[in-house]
């Protein structure tokens, strides 16, 4: 092989890995500042809880995490089977009256889009009767 070609090798090897380390830096950096975060500096996300004597569809932990789950099961229940449970959106609403207080609150430090009130409507109990005519209850 050539010394040329041997160089030209080397040079685009050390391109490359240069490429490889821009691209990949803004991941590294965001770890590290989330390893090194202190937790009293992390914001706490207040949700509007419902009464103490009101139990949920489901324990604490499970709705945290997976209530988008279930909710996807009543749909396809509903929609695609005609099963119409007694577990359903309304029921949400019945104990987390505030769409902004509870839903988008939680939703927004999440970093997740909250699309289910394009068809669904969630009044909220300052608001009166206006809003949406669009009320969609798939479950």
């Amino acid at each position: 092989m050539k010394l040329s070609t041997a160089l030209q090798n080397k040079r685009l090897g050390v391109i490359v890995a240069i490429l490889i380390v821009i691209v990949l830096l803004p991941f590294g950096f965001s770890g590290v500042r989330f390893a090194f975060a202190r937790r009293d500096q992390m914001p706490d996300v207040f949700l509007e809880m419902p009464a103490a004597d009101t139990s949920c569809v489901r324990d604490t932990e499970y709705m945290r995490f997976r209530h988008m789950d279930l909710l996807k099961q009543i749909r396809e229940e509903f929609i695609r089977d005609g099963i119409r449970g007694d577990e359903s959106l309304t029921n949400c609403r019945d104990c987390h009256t505030s769409r902004e207080r509870f839903c988008s609150r939680c939703h927004e430090a999440a970093s997740v889009i909250l699309d289910c009130f394009g068809c669904h409507y969630y009044p909220e109990p300052d608001s009166g009767a206006g809003g949406s005519d669009r009320e969609v209850d798939h479950g």
